[in-house]
């Protein structure tokens, strides 16, 4: 089943593009000044590198929530040149991909975003905005199984302040999952 035949919210949230809709924005919670939680500070050069690379995601972002993918698609290209490791780039990209009818490479993102973030310390809330967006990919590719774990780390994760959503994901997954 396809998570476009389910009413409500939830339908509002998924067909108008995981981020824009659900207030899951990328952009929202990147200030500079959001220290990551006691892990590391970014030296100066990683810090301009991050700034250009904050400049294109919010663009992206935009682009993306206007439907102009493939102009988000360029400056999320840029975005990843500028700071490969971050992994807000790389949520935003699957995000993007998938609504280009992208859906493998959409996976693959998602999944480096979530090989980054075992390596490179991230802050919660990103770390959560990519593991709740994972569980949404993963319940609407008819995964549940797979979907709930993810939902329920993004709910663990630090400084996470959408938790509402994720529990509505949580719900509306599992509800697939009993038919």
């Amino acid at each position: 089943m396809n998570l476009r035949h389910w009413p409500g919210m939830w339908w509002a949230c998924l067909g108008a593009g995981f981020l824009s809709a659900c207030g899951l924005g990328v952009s929202q919670r990147l200030a500079m000044d959001d220290a990551p939680v006691g892990l590391w500070s970014l030296e100066p050069k990683d810090a301009v590198q991050r700034n250009r690379a904050k400049a294109r995601l919010d663009l992206a972002q935009a682009y993306y929530e206007q439907g102009q993918t493939a102009i988000a698609m360029q400056e999320i290209t840029q975005a990843q040149a500028a700071d490969p490791q971050w992994i807000a780039v790389h949520n935003l990209k699957a995000l993007v991909l998938e609504k280009m009818g992208q859906s493998a490479m959409a996976r693959n993102s998602f999944e480096e975003g979530l090989r980054l973030a075992q390596r490179t310390p991230s802050l919660g809330s990103e770390l959560a905005d990519l593991q709740h967006n994972w569980g949404l990919w993963l319940c609407q590719h008819g995964q549940s199984s797979q979907a709930m774990p993810q939902f329920q780390r993004a709910m663990n994760q630090p400084g996470y302040a959408l938790r509402n959503k994720t529990e509505l994901a949580m719900s509306r997954c599992d509800s697939l999952a009993k038919g």
